[in-house]
């Protein structure tokens, strides 16, 4: 049954207009993988002493931070309300900065993803589960699609702030809105100037996947996993429902990404993509505004409810 290192006995209390009020029992988990690195999850569940388990699971995927995944419990309420379970992966060593540096990539990520995946399907869910679906923003859903294609109980997908097309153009398009808009981006401060700039920093990333040489903070094994990663490969495999997300003004990941699989995939009618006027990367408007919730009214929830099960 569970391997329990970890149970929490606070209830999380939430209250908003669009998640109502639940109280939420979560409890914490510490595997050990075949390295002998231990990575932390958690389970959110309606009703955790119950004997008959739930056959549906949320997972969540988050983006690049270093932050406790603890930040996003919150969300877990819409999912119980639906009738999955949710599931919140602690990133490995997110609590200790030099080790996080030092094995902070793609594989890393996905590997860790497939681990706990595997082991709640086994030992959390005795193999039971029926469906799985994956709700991944920003880094997240770079790598959701190959985590989906590998994972059979996987249907439905969900990606924020993220979409196709190989990493070079995707930067390329990002320094060329920054230049149009006159706009102080992460590519105009690193001191990138022209697109020359772009080629020799992509060349010298490619070259040296360094843990000791950076670009916008992270090293350049990260980057060489992500930037030369053909995430289209996966997407062109994907016969499941999937929703993309962009904001119009995401100065981060281009929303021609979105646009792109849109154009590529209209043919294929599992695909919905959106481009939201008047968001950024965190889906905050030029006012100010958060408005996420928004975007979890008024695009997710009614595309989870028509899409088939």
């Amino acid at each position: 049954m569970k391997n329990l290192l970890i149970r929490t006995s606070v209830l999380f209390i939430f209250t908003s207009f669009l998640f109502g009020c639940y109280s939420i029992p979560i409890e914490g988990f510490k595997p050990v993988n075949s390295e002998g690195d231990t990575l932390l999850f958690y389970i959110a569940q309606k009703d955790n002493k119950s004997q008959k388990l739930n056959d549906k699971l949320l997972v969540l995927i988050q983006g690049s931070g270093r932050e406790s995944i603890s930040s996003r419990f919150g969300w877990s309420a819409k999912g119980i309300q639906m009738g999955y379970d949710v599931l919140f992966m602690e990133k490995f060593a997110f609590d200790d900065s030099a080790k996080f540096e030092a094995t902070n990539c793609r594989e890393r990520r996905i590997n860790d993803v497939n681990f706990i995946l595997n082991y709640v399907k086994k030992n959390i869910y005795n193999n039971k589960l029926k469906d799985i679906l994956i709700f991944a923003d920003s880094e997240g859903g770079e790598i959701a699609p190959e985590i989906t294609c590998e994972n059979n109980l996987v249907k439905k997908l969900i990606v924020i702030g993220n979409g196709g097309m190989p990493g070079p153009e995707k930067i390329k398009i990002l320094f060329e809105k920054e230049k149009k808009l006159k706009y102080l981006g992460f590519l105009t401060l690193s001191g990138i100037k022209n697109s020359e700039d772009i080629d020799s920093l992509l060349t010298e990333i490619k070259n040296n996947p360094s843990t000791e040489k950076r670009f916008l903070g992270l090293t350049y094994k990260y980057w060489n996993s992500y930037i030369f990663y053909d995430v289209d490969s996966y997407y062109d495999k994907l016969t499941i429902p999937v929703l993309l997300i962009i904001g119009e003004k995401d100065m981060n990941v281009p929303c021609e990404s979105v646009s792109y699989l849109k154009d590529k995939y209209k043919g294929k009618n599992n695909y919905t993509c959106h481009i939201i006027s008047d968001l950024n990367h965190n889906l905050v408007d030029s006012k100010g505004n958060k408005r996420f919730q928004n975007v979890l009214k008024e695009y997710v929830i009614p595309w989870l409810e028509k899409s088939p099960d």
